[in-house]
């Protein structure tokens, strides 16, 4: 696989203990700036032991995004009147920024001194003007700058006397950033903004010398959007070329008090270079960030200062300034080679375009990603029946099983509802393109894991694929109030099972089933773990490579299976295995069975979002509207089926449920007030829980849902079953086809 990127949250590497010398360090006052860096090193990330120097061009001319400006309001142009030195203001900042491209290199401070004199007497010598040195109408048409009145700031910019943050003329950049997402040392989580390539960079660099025994005062600041601290703050007068690597969320400050940025000037005629500057920080510190890509702004800025020895009559040093000044891959490189590879897997962007990405060690992909999933589909296949597993996730959010096409935004439907400290499971059936392929988005920052349990295939692709029959559902077993029993027929008492036991769950089915469609619960389960359910003879006791459902200690929790059964003189039989001790429930829906046996046909649909009670919504058969209201306790809820279906595949979430409870879907002619015998969603307090459920339609096309606790309900519909639905199923031994927690 070819690395062309990185993902940014990471667990920076543990770096050993400050030695005593490194604590106490001595601050680098005069500094020796090592080599610059070639291309080819730093596209290798071993940057340590060189600095990696802006070039004369703008950031995203290598790569970055370009950012907006505050360019002024058109106004009234006035007539010239000229300026000479001892001037001031933004007219002498258009007029050196003007000069400085046709080749000075000026500080763009606004301040008419000699310098800018000698500048624009040199550009009058070379146009042919009289070189007096005062920019004259001219002049100033020669170098493109006018006097005009202009509105400032421009609408829609908000000076804050610092920067521009929070404008709404920056909404969409600053839609770019990433916080830090977690806190290091005294930075605390969610105050540090950069471009997400680079924070794992500073992030690296912060918690390195906050290890190590420097202190920072107040955390770091990075984004501010402004131009340089060498000219305007505003940008009043300026171009895009005067804009601070901060307004790129490339640069970092802290620690400005005791490493201030300031001019010095050479002492008795000796360079400015060997003028000792102000700061606290020690070479190992500057040592450190070069390691992670860094360069300091203590060596200097306007060409800066090699070593003591180099000659200048002044020079300005910023120590309290970091910045990043190579390319967005160049970054990436430096991050693989200070903390290692994790998981390597395919991303698609909002366009479409598909890259290879790989996570740092211990790494955790991002929010906002797409990723590809590669299910092995048999050719011929147009549909995969996968588990889809999320862990680790940093904020309650939602996955969402689509087409890897372009996508942006926020999704209309979800196949999952990720939650911090739990695992979560489900079961999804979703459309492949001609390679087999799906794409994965994550709202949230998680690992997610993906499972293959069968594929789906036209018709005339696997004549003798499988169709489905749904039946009332058969609790199957059920720990806490019946005995169970293993695989070999073998039965004891009541639950809960322990750790490492088989289950056998048997159903009455007057055909020969290859596949069982079943919910499976676990309740009160002794610690974290999974259920994996197949066919007896496949599954086998011990730590397995695939899962069916996963669970916190003490969980209740459920979540659809299509499990490979096999079919007895008792009925349709399968398996179920946890490592962890716990009361399991498993109620049988339905069965695939071959096509000869008859059955239903299924139809993949683009998943689409049947009803949000957060939002309004219509019951079919009383045109009633009901808009952002719960369902209380107890009640039940019709929802329309789409036209022709016999059965329904949909994926329910209970959200902002007011008790613990759980929601029954199925034909409204068998569902009644009251506690029901299966059920297909645990709703927890506080958080979204989602799960798959396969619903019989009643003959007027509707099917119910039965709350029984106060919440709110999102249908989202993913396919229907049907006499003329084409597709057929063929189920496998379940196989783990995505893991980002595992290592390339």
């Amino acid at each position: 696989m070819t690395l062309t990127s990185i993902a940014t949250t990471v667990a920076i590497v543990a770096v050993p203990p400050a030695t005593p010398a490194q604590a106490a360090g001595t601050p680098w006052t005069t500094p020796t700036s090592p080599p610059k860096c070639s291309q080819a090193t730093i596209n290798s990330g071993d940057v340590a032991g060189c600095v990696i120097q802006a070039t004369s061009t703008l950031p995203e001319n290598y790569g970055w995004p370009t950012p907006p400006f505050p360019d002024p309001a058109a106004g009234e142009t006035i007539p010239w009147v000229n300026v000479a030195k001892g001037a001031s203001g933004s007219i002498v900042s258009q007029i050196q920024a003007a000069l400085n491209a046709n080749g000075a290199t000026l500080v763009v401070d606004g301040q008419f001194g000699s310098l800018t004199e000698a500048a624009v007497k040199a550009f009058q010598t070379a146009n042919s003007l009289p070189s007096t040195g005062i920019v004259d109408e001219a002049t100033a048409d020669l170098l493109g700058v006018h006097n005009a009145t202009s509105v400032w700031p421009p609408p829609g910019w908000n000076w804050l006397g610092w920067g521009y943050n929070g404008s709404p003329a920056l909404a969409d950049w600053e839609a770019l950033f990433s916080t830090n997402p977690e806190t290091v040392g005294s930075v605390t989580k969610g105050q540090f903004k950069t471009m997400w390539q680079v924070m794992p960079l500073f992030m690296g660099f912060l918690k390195e010398i906050q290890q190590n025994g420097y202190v920072l005062h107040g955390g770091a600041g990075a984004y501010v959007f402004r131009c340089t601290a060498s000219t305007r703050k505003d940008c009043q007068g300026l171009t895009r070329s005067s804009l601070s690597l901060h307004s790129y969320g490339l640069a970092s400050d802290f620690n400005t008090v005791q490493n201030p940025m300031k001019t010095y000037y050479g002492i008795n005629g000796a360079s400015a270079c060997a003028t000792p500057m102000q700061t606290d920080m020690p070479q190992w510190v500057i040592q450190t960030a070069e390691k992670w890509g860094l360069y300091w702004g203590g060596y200097a800025w306007s060409s800066g200062c090699a070593s003591p020895a180099q000659y200048r009559s002044s020079v300005t040093r910023d120590p309290m300034h970091f910045e990043f000044n190579g390319s967005p891959a160049q970054a990436q490189a430096i991050l693989l080679h200070n903390v290692g590879s994790g998981a390597c897997f395919q991303v698609a962007s909002e366009t479409g375009t598909i890259t290879d990405e790989c996570l740092p060690a211990n790494g955790v992909p991002d929010a906002d990603t797409r990723i590809v999933i590669d299910t092995g589909a048999p050719a011929g296949a147009t549909a995969a029946l996968v588990n889809i597993t999320a862990t680790l996730a940093t904020s309650n959010g939602y996955l969402t099983a689509e087409s890897c096409g372009p996508a942006s935004g926020v999704r209309q439907w979800s196949n999952g509802n990720p939650r911090p400290g739990v695992a979560t499971a489900s079961l999804a059936v979703v459309p492949l393109d001609t390679s087999g392929r799906f794409c994965l988005y994550q709202s949230m920052s998680a690992h997610t894991i993906v499972d293959v349990q069968g594929f789906f295939f036209p018709s005339a692709a696997a004549p003798d694929g499988a169709l489905f029959t749904p039946i009332t559902p058969i609790r199957s077993v059920d720990t806490r109030t019946q005995a169970y029993c293993g695989p070999d027929g073998n039965c004891v008492g009541v639950g809960p099972v322990p750790g490492g036991t088989e289950v056998l769950s048997v159903s009455a089915s007057p055909v020969d089933a290859v596949a069982s469609l079943a919910n499976l619960t676990v309740v009160g389960p002794a610690g974290s773990g999974y259920v994996t359910a197949d066919a007896c003879a496949t599954l086998t006791p011990g730590p397995q490579t695939r899962s069916n459902l996963n669970f916190a200690g003490g969980d209740t929790v459920a979540n659809l299976a299509v499990v490979p059964s096999a079919t007895d003189d008792l009925g349709v039989q399968f398996c179920t295995y946890s490592p962890t001790a716990l009361q399991q429930i498993v109620d049988v829906q339905g069965y695939f069975t071959p096509a000869a046996d008859g059955g239903l046909g299924f139809t993949a649909l683009t998943p689409t979002r049947l009803v949000d009670t957060r939002q309004c919504w219509t019951d079919p058969v009383t045109d009633v509207e009901r808009c952002n209201l719960r369902n209380d306790g107890g009640t039940i809820m019709r929802v329309e089926a789409p036209e022709g279906a016999a059965a329904v595949m949909v994926n329910l979430t209970a959200v902002q449920a007011q008790a613990k409870g759980y929601v029954t879907a199925g034909r409204c002619s068998d569902l009644a007030p009251g506690p029901q015998n299966s059920s297909n969603v645990n709703a927890v307090v506080g958080s979204a829980v989602a799960n798959t459920a396969v619903v019989e339609v009643d003959s007027d096309g509707t099917f119910c849902l039965y709350s029984s606790t106060t919440m709110h309900l999102v249908v989202d519909l993913i396919g229907t079953f049907s006499g003329g639905g084409d597709l057929r199923f063929q189920p496998v031994t379940p196989v783990r086809v995505h893991d980002t927690r595992l290592p390339a």
